[in-house]
């Protein structure tokens, strides 16, 4: 009599569902590159790669296999199951211990077992070699008979791992003296503990037992198949010799074929396996966020490294300067010229729009960088700056798992090593406007130039009288305005106008100046935001997307 441990089934699902799982893997394991374990990842693409190869081959074929130690029984229960004496046909399953495949049906299977690697000559087709033992109920049977898993030769045993990554069903056929065997235990079943659905257990050379016996190993079999981590175990007493069992089989696999289910569902249990290891590193933590005070008090940090406000009240005094020079009284503008522009001391003035323009277009490119010659930051600067890049990387890594931990860290160092350079070059860069002078000054010159002229005009008059008289020569009497000579109106006139224009521009100049102040430092504040986010920000974010990523897609691959 068979005794058997029932199987819960899984669930069935769709092949839209199982493509989803693959989708969903493969996009982990393309986040995950570079962040998590590479061997895991390795194996999720393999899983993807196969996945695709078997999808793409009938589905209406099932591949099971049989597999075991030596001794087993497990071909004895090959030739039960296919009613095919493999004695009797030697000559085609030579010494090299090739596995044999027996077909059932019409349905071609040779690109199937062309992937599995099985040679022609160790093919069967079981309708044309075995018509009256043919059972329709068993077409779309592919059944493969393995090496001994634990052969000598190593050969035997790497073709058996290479199949049993690939089958859609295993028959694992153990013996009452090596069903405890650990190499089978820690290679195969526990390894693949999330495919139990896809795993049966044959307890053969049952018939050698007594009922006592065969209750006591089925039991010890049961348990050390739950202890490997598959929940619920199918496992059947079997004998090639009585036939004990072989009809549970055979409905076991009339049921997998007529389903049409086992690849979905081996292929499902590949993805759930992977899956739960990539789960294992990634985690499931709520992704960070990275708070807009963060990132404020960051660029605040680099303003002040990069001397923003500095470069603002030099680019305030260079107008106030410029504009003297370009709107002042001729008479006293140039004693401005023996200032120092404020701006050429930085080597601000440098810098052209065209040459910010080219600079801002690629760092990369061969535009030389210019670099301003503002001081370097103090160790207070440092400090602040060196702690806000610090409290945005902690707040990105906090909650996650170890390696998205040290990959946001790594992201943002990477960068951070070149930020001193960067906030310099940023400076260099912005156009401060150094060549954008007001229309207004060119009428306010050519006013002041006129007025000037006019008093130069006066002046000359004057000193003309004043050398007739000297000279006693007789000279017309001089034109008057209200009682005052032209000659002193335009002398006094055009140096009052002149200086009241400075005046007035003066003040013009100041506003300008303030508002010109604002625009450097509005657009000197946009380029080191964009530093603080290129070196700072944009990595850690995109390594959270990156997770985020990989744990929503892990967690459809998991569902």
């Amino acid at each position: 009599m068979t005794e058997t441990v029932d199987t819960v089934e899984t669930p069935v699902r769709g092949e839209t569902d199982v493509l989803k799982k693959i989708d969903a893997i493969e996009a982990a394991a393309k986040a995950g590159d570079g962040r998590l374990d590479p061997v895991v990842l390795t194996e999720a693409t393999q899983i993807v790669e196969r996945a695709g190869q078997r999808l793409r081959m009938s589905g209406d074929l099932t591949v099971v296999a049989l597999a075991g130690a030596t001794g087993s029984g497990k071909s004895s229960l090959f030739n039960a199951l296919t009613g095919l004496d493999l004695a009797a046909i030697g000559t085609r399953r030579p010494t090299s211990s090739m596995p044999l495949a027996c077909v059932w049906g019409d349905e071609p299977a040779g690109e199937v077992l062309s992937w599995l690697g099985i040679p022609r000559r160790h093919q069967v087709q079981h309708r044309s070699s075995l018509e009256e033992a043919h059972s329709e109920d068993l077409d779309g049977l592919v059944l493969l008979d393995l090496p001994d898993h634990d052969s000598t030769e190593v050969e035997h045993r790497l073709i058996v791992d290479r199949l049993v990554e690939l089958v859609d069903m295993l028959v694992w056929v153990v013996d009452p003296q090596k069903y405890a065997d650990a190499a089978l235990h820690n290679r195969y079943i526990k390894p693949f503990a999330s495919h139990s659905g896809v795993m049966v257990f044959a307890l053969n050379h049952i018939d050698k037992l007594t009922p006592e016996q065969r209750k006591s190993c089925l039991d010890d079999l049961d348990r050390l198949l739950k202890s490997d981590g598959l929940k619920s175990p199918a496992v059947v007493a079997t004998s090639a010799v009585s036939g004990d069992g072989l009809e549970e089989v055979r409905g076991l696999l009339v049921k997998r074929v007529s389903n049409k289910r086992s690849a979905r569902e081996r292929l499902s249990a590949d993805v759930d396996r992977v899956a739960d290891r990539m789960a294992s590193q990634c985690g499931n933590a709520k992704t960070p966020e990275i708070a807009d005070a963060d990132v404020t008090e960051l660029v605040d940090a680099l303003s002040d490294a990069s001397g923003l406000s500095v470069v603002a009240d030099a680019v305030r005094r260079s107008y106030l300067q410029r504009a003297r020079a370009a709107t002042g009284w001729p008479l006293t503008k140039w004693l401005g010229r023996f200032r120092p522009d404020p701006l050429r001391r930085l080597h601000g003035d440098q810098v052209s729009r065209e040459q910010g323009k080219a600079l801002r277009k690629s760092a990369s490119s061969e535009v030389a960088i210019a670099r301003s010659s503002l001081p370097a930051a103090t160790p207070v600067q440092r400090a602040r700056m060196d702690a806000a890049v610090r409290t945005i990387t902690n707040k990105a890594a906090e909650g996650l798992s170890r390696p998205w931990a040290d990959s946001v860290r790594t992201a943002i160092r990477r960068r951070e090593e070149s930020l001193g350079d960067e906030l310099d070059q940023a400076v260099a860069r912005t156009d401060l406007g150094v060549t954008d002078n007001p229309s207004w000054w060119s009428f306010a010159r050519i006013v002041q130039w006129l007025l000037f002229l006019v008093t130069l005009g006066g002046a000359a008059w004057l000193i003309a009288l004043l050398v007739a008289r000297i000279a006693d020569l007789n000279h017309p009497p001089l034109p008057e305005w209200n009682g005052i000579p032209y000659a002193w109106v335009m002398l006094v006139g055009g140096a009052v106008l002149g200086l009241a224009l400075s005046f007035v521009c003066r003040v013009f100049a100041t506003n300008g100046a303030l508002r010109r102040s604002r625009q450097v430092e509005k657009a000197l504040r946009t380029e080191l935001e964009k530093v603080a986010d290129s070196h700072v920000v944009a990595p850690a974010r995109d390594e959270l997307t990156a997770y985020t990523t990989c744990r929503d897609s892990l967690a459809v691959a998991r569902g």
